[in-house]
This record gives structure tokens, C-alpha cells and sequence, in this order.
């Protein structure tokens, strides 16, 4: 990877909105799944317990996607953690590894019209574990886990002009606890 520019929260925070709070799905799952009013309030929660819009932020450059974001940690939210062995420390590699995973995520339709579609220009967020230097996928689940089982079918993709970029921000070792705390409470909206 390489650093592009400094960048905020709010740019951050515009690019996550960009990509899903138009989406028909995602505002359903904010709505009638986690019972919020809007998508808006769902995700500024979730950044909230993850003490996000206090960090500093960098936009990166992936060199290599498919080597790179499979080996991005799986991110602290309960449908992407249910039923793996160990929680917040699975990479998106060793997620597809999961028999139960690879076979749910290589018949998933959104995930396989992305791994189809590719290469396309993107936007994802993430955090720098301080103790093992490992990125956490905060947002774009679902074109992690397309670039991942791409690279486990040993596809090549030529990236060509199109950039994969990540905006990342250290999480310092005392604040670790936040990822498996995020998990616990889940995104539901609080009775």
C-alpha cells in the first residue's frame, strides 16, 4: 500500500454514505432489520462505539488487492463473525477457509457480480491494529470478501487504471477492546 493524502472523518464518513445510504438493502437493514430511523443514524452509531470520528485518517493506495485486502481482518459486525471459530481475528483469506463461509459467500449474488465486475474504482475503510499492524475492514465487507475469493480462485485481475483505495486509522493497543465490545452490542438501536 501506499499513502495518498491526510483525510477526515467527515470525507471518510462521506465516502461510507456514498456507497450504501442510497442502496435500497442497506436502508432496509438500518430501518426494519436494526430498527434505526435511517441509515445515517445506524452507521454514526456503529463509528461512535468504535471511536471513529475521533481518529486521524490517511487515504492509502492498495498495491496488490488481492494479496492485500485477503489478508484484511474480517470487521467486528455480528453477521460477519457469526459462527467462526475465533471473533475479530479471522482474515478474509482464512474467513473463505471456513467451509461454511466459502460456500455461502461464492453462491452470494452481490458478491459474485463484484468479483464479476472487477476491476472497478473503489473506496473502503479500515483501522491499523497498533499491536500487529493488521488492517480491520470497518466498511466494504462485501468487495473484501469479492477481492478474497477471487484471489482463493486464483483469478487475475489486471487493476489497470482502477485504484482501490482505503482510508485507515491506527487503533492504539489500549483501545483493541472496542472491537470485540463493537461485536457484543451489535447495531441494533438501543431500547
Amino acid at each position: 500500500m501506499q499513502v495518498i493524502k491526510p483525510t477526515t472523518w467527515e470525507e471518510v464518513f462521506q465516502s461510507w454514505r456514498d456507497n450504501e445510504a442510497h442502496n435500497p438493502g442497506w436502508i432496509r437493514c438500518a430501518t426494519e432489520i436494526k430498527g434505526w430511523p435511517d441509515w445515517e443514524s445506524w452507521r454514526r452509531y456503529m463509528a461512535g462505539k468504535l471511536k471513529l470520528e475521533k481518529k486521524d485518517w490517511e487515504l492509502y493506495r492498495f498495491s496488490n488487492p488481492l494479496a492485500e485486502v485477503s489478508e484484511m481482518l474480517v470487521g467486528p459486525f455480528t453477521a460477519w463473525q457469526k459462527n467462526l471459530p475465533v471473533k475479530n481475528v479471522l482474515s478474509f483469506g482464512e474467513f473463505l477457509e471456513v467451509p461454511e463461509k466459502y460456500e455461502q459467500f461464492s453462491n452470494h449474488d452481490t458478491v459474485r457480480k463484484m468479483m464479476d465486475s472487477m476491476p472497478f474504482t473503489s473506496f473502503m475503510t479500515g483501522l491499523i491494529r497498533e499491536d500487529n499492524r493488521k488492517l480491520v475492514c470497518i466498511e466494504g465487507h462485501h468487495r473484501a470478501a469479492a477481492l478474497a475469493l477471487a484471489n482463493k480462485l486464483g483469478r487475475k485481475i489486471d487493476f489497470g487504471d482502477e485504484v482501490l483505495y482505503i482510508s485507515l486509522s491506527l487503533l492504539p493497543k489500549d483501545e483493541l477492546y472496542l472491537l470485540d465490545k463493537a461485536l457484543e452490542l451489535g447495531s441494533e438501536k438501543p431500547s
